[in-house]
């Protein structure tokens, strides 16, 4: 049997397991959502009257809970340890989950850090007015950028993704 651990959660408390869900054809990205099925749960009473309780749950050690409904985040993802719930950033959860990603993602956090510092839009955005945007991906002095639809008066850009990033010469 494997090892469990047993730990006790505010009243009412759902725990689910945390599983990376693959992209469909309305959202081609992968992201990480909480399971469908719940851990079971039973009453940890705090008074001999058994009139105060809080929610216990036998989980197994090792694996990755949320207390979120559907998106686990920063403050509701935890791994199981033998000594209770320990939190986890969903950075880390993503990289506990799926390590043969854990390089790629990290390089798109520095890339996304960049483009935040040099002010670049995470979205397609219009920019109307003189300008020197040219179509396709160029670099900035610490990021990228991705640009169409230039015109002398117009132009359609957003941050360049990591991806066009690598593809280009240099």
């Amino acid at each position: 049997m494997a090892e469990t651990a047993t730990v006790v959660m505010r009243a009412g408390a759902i725990l689910r397991p945390v599983l990376v869900w693959s992209g469909t054809r309305t959202r081609l990205e992968d992201r990480l959502v909480a399971g469908f099925a719940a851990y079971p749960k039973r009453p940890h009473y705090l008074d001999a009257a058994r009139t105060t309780w809080r929610s216990e749950h036998d989980l197994p050690v090792g694996v990755i809970v949320t207390t979120g409904r559907s998106i686990p985040w920063d403050d509701d993802t935890y791994l199981v340890t033998a000594d209770g719930l320990q939190p986890l950033t969903r950075e880390q959860a993503w990289d506990m989950l799926d390590p043969a990603g854990a390089e790629d993602r990290a390089a798109q956090r520095a890339h996304d850090a960049a483009a935040d510092a040099a002010g670049l839009p995470a979205t397609l955005t219009r920019f109307v007015g003189a300008h020197s945007l040219q179509n396709g991906v160029h670099r900035t002095v610490t990021s990228a950028y991705f640009a169409e639809r230039c015109t002398a008066r117009q132009a359609f850009m957003r941050r360049a993704t990591w991806a066009e990033v690598a593809g280009l010469a240099g």
